[in-house]
């Protein structure tokens, strides 16, 4: 390998650290996440079937096919989430909050609400003083959803679009070629990361819903679908579900509540092993490193940021192995 990074190369970071500036300037994180998810599922669909022996033109309709599918399901599961959340969280704070003050109360503290009605009117006094926030951040709203159909739909163009057929020895080419690379390796970093999530993710609900099941837990269905659905953020997903079955614990008494802690401790402790297990030493990534790069993800564009950060430093880290070392004196 040469000592050196060829101009082309050099132009395809400048041009990559520009395209990752536009999307933090200008907030289209959702865009983005959308069409790596999108495009990463009809990829991985397609090379399944290519490895059964399956044409490339039938391999890739048939992928885009299972796309609209599971994202119809995804779709679902969301709404489900959302409106299972508007109905009974509500009443898991009514129910909650006596308990939680009596336990205050035991240990010296008062909390600043008595029952979600007060929490609510809380809620809308702090939106009255704040109306310009909550107003863009309605805008946001709108605006991330026509992102996210838009970064679907230009995922599934990409995907139907034939391969970029290499030769030309002209600058353009080159440098097409060159960031062509760097993109491939940035989605491969997010399969790994995301797809390692989505699948801990899975074993994480499982085991969870028979734990919810076995010591019958109230407000089951809500928790397992926050389980799963926060479980695809790295890290900080698993702490808020963990919040919400602990609390769930405490309408019913203080030892289901230890109960639940103890278990998703255990089977948290399990499944940091079986991360490493299932994505192997490709993903070298310090949990400190992450959190940081969840920090700053967060800081620059939201939820988006949360769930890009860790695919960009496994990206960060691949590149920089690649690149050869400085030539010694």
């Amino acid at each position: 390998m040469s000592s050196t990074v060829s101009g082309p190369r050099q132009a395809s970071y400048a041009l990559l650290a520009l395209a990752l500036f536009v999307m933090v300037r200008f907030g289209l994180g959702p865009c983005v996440l959308s069409g790596l998810v999108s495009f990463m599922i009809m990829d991985l669909t397609e090379r399944a079937l290519r490895r059964r022996g399956t044409g490339r033109r039938y391999a890739r309709w048939i992928a885009l096919a299972m796309f609209a599918i599971m994202a119809t399901a995804l779709t679902w599961i969301f709404v489900a989430f959302m409106r299972v959340g508007v109905s009974r969280l509500p009443v898991l704070l009514d129910t909650v909050l006596p308990r939680l003050t009596t336990l205050s109360h035991e240990f010296g503290y008062s909390l600043p609400v008595d029952n979600a009605l007060e929490l609510r009117d809380l809620l809308v006094a702090s939106a009255k003083e704040n109306f310009s926030s909550v107003s863009k951040t309605s805008n946001l709203l709108t605006r991330g959803f026509f992102q996210i159909v838009i970064g679907a739909v230009a995922a599934a163009m990409r995907f139907l679009t034939p391969p970029d057929q290499d030769g030309s020895s002209n600058l353009f080419e080159l440098l097409r070629s060159e960031f062509s690379a760097r993109v491939r390796l940035f989605v491969r970093s997010f399969e790994l990361v995301v797809g390692a999530q989505v699948v801990i993710s899975i074993i994480n609900t499982l085991l969870t819903a028979c734990f919810l099941y076995a010591m019958d837990f109230p407000f089951k269905n809500f928790l397992i679908l926050t389980t799963f659905v926060f479980g695809l953020v790295p890290i900080v997903g698993n702490i808020v579900s963990n919040i919400a079955i602990v609390t769930a614990g405490l309408t019913i008494s203080v030892h289901l509540a230890t109960a639940g802690l103890v278990y998703l401790v255990t089977i948290h402790t399990f499944e940091h092993f079986l991360n490493s297990r299932i994505v192997g030493g490709s993903i070298d990534t310090p949990m400190w490193m992450t959190l940081l790069g969840i920090l700053v993800g967060e800081a620059l564009m939201g939820v988006p940021g949360v769930l890009l950060a860790p695919a960009l430093l496994h990206y960060v880290r691949a590149e920089l192995r690649d690149l050869p070392a400085a030539a010694k004196p």
